[in-house]
């Protein structure tokens, strides 16, 4: 077991990519305060919750999880870099990583929430292995067929679509009952492979995004990211509009025109490449802008409490679950969350989130969750508090001065 490769110190972490990690975290807690558990069937939006919904559902529904699986990929291509740089191999580090991640995500799934995705990053994430020495240039082609693979339902072709199966499932609001509710939504949800394809998928893009040295241009050339900011917000805001407010009527016209099945299945795989381009115009849109933020002092201050939220992402993202879940029992909220009373939700619980990850960061080097993940990873138990101003290290035989980022 190698002992070269180590975790990332505070002060080599690419503080963008944190940003990035709590925007995308904190539209994850949205969708799960404002629609994840909205009122069931028959219930009718007041004027305001229409406001609050439609802005959602064209702007935030799936980029968020989108975001954060790119940047997973990213990390991976960090990680891998280093270990490169240290003469050593990545497999024994990023395997445990992601049984932490399984080992994690099935307590999370079937004990506390349905919403869990670390199952998925998990399953998914193993696949970065055998493709992680590939050129730039064959690693698109891996793209290619994957996003191939993912526009032609191939996979719910073959393995079927449980869907259905899982749109049947109550959320009961009793906790004994939510836990049979659990099991069984984990049975059936991940019989829903071509999410692991379009989950890889994203894996892959954010790998290259970093391995062709995009990220990193983005991040010092302010041309390039001015061209690629106003460049995503064309496309954006082209496909919004066609996608949410043309497509509904267009393409029962033409399912009805087009008289051959290979046409209308043709015309629904162009109208799936337009989805994931406008998806990933928004993803690159908010990403330039948060990045264009950080880069001005006056930006710094506006966007830098969600570094902190990024940082220790997997254990805000898993109390979300621990104290939203209880909170939705205990008052029989599951199903019963209009738009509006979600937003209350999300900004009281989003504050206080910010606030304790604020805090914490000040004092410990990782969120509590990263402790045990990296721990298990590293096969060692992880320093977490932050050292104290000028206090010596043993091992680098060095000074640390401590500073804290955030």
């Amino acid at each position: 077991m190698s002992t070269l490769l180590q975790p990332l110190s505070v002060s080599n972490r690419n503080r963008n990519l944190d940003i990035l990690r709590g925007f995308a975290l904190a539209g994850v807690l949205f969708m799960f305060c404002v629609s994840d558990n909205g009122p069931s069937y028959g219930y009718t939006n007041s004027l305001l919750d229409e406001i609050i919904a439609w802005p959602k559902y064209i702007l935030i529904e799936n980029r968020m999880y989108i975001m954060l699986i790119i940047i997973f990929g990213i990390g991976f291509h960090v990680q891998l870099e280093k270990a490169k740089q240290n003469n050593t191999s990545i497999v024994p580090v990023f395997t445990r990583r992601i049984i932490g991640l399984l080992i994690l995500g099935f307590i999370h799934a079937v004990l506390i929430s349905s919403r869990d995705i670390l199952m998925f990053y998990g399953a998914a994430g193993f696949f970065l292995l055998p493709i992680r020495n590939l050129s730039s240039r064959k690693l698109l082609i891996v793209i290619g067929i994957v996003f191939a693979i993912m526009i032609s339902s191939i996979v719910y072709i073959l393995f079927g679509n449980a869907w259905p199966q899982i749109k049947s499932l109550v959320e009961p609001n009793n906790y004994p009952d939510y836990q049979q509710y659990n099991w069984q939504y984990f049975k059936v949800y991940h019989q829903m492979y071509g999410i692991y394809i379009e989950m890889l998928f994203h894996f892959l893009l954010g790998f290259w995004i970093s391995k062709a040295g995009i990220l990193k241009k983005i991040n010092e050339n302010k041309k390039f990211r001015k061209r690629l900011l106003i460049t995503s917000l064309i496309v954006t805001a082209i496909l919004i509009p066609f996608y949410f407010f043309i497509l509904d009527d267009l393409y029962p016209v033409i399912s009805k025109t087009l008289k051959f099945k290979w046409l209308i299945y043709s015309a629904t795989r162009i109208f799936s490449i337009l989805w994931y381009v406008m998806t990933t115009a928004c993803v690159t849109l908010y990403a330039t802008i948060l990045i264009s933020l950080a880069s001005s002092e006056k930006g710094k201050k506006m966007v830098g409490p969600l570094a902190a939220f990024g940082q220790m992402a997997l254990s805000n993202y898993l109390m979300q679950s621990l104290v939203l879940v209880p909170y939705f029992l205990l008052t029989n909220k599951f199903r019963t969350v209009s738009p509006t009373e979600g937003l209350l939700l999300f900004i009281v619980f989003f504050s206080l989130q910010l606030l304790f990850s604020t805090w914490w960061m000040k004092k410990y080097t990782m969120g509590p969750f990263e402790w045990v993940l990296r721990s298990f990873t590293y096969w060692k138990w992880q320093k977490i508090k932050r050292p104290t101003q000028n206090q010596f290290d043993d091992e680098k035989q060095l000074i640390t001065v401590s500073v804290p980022q955030y």
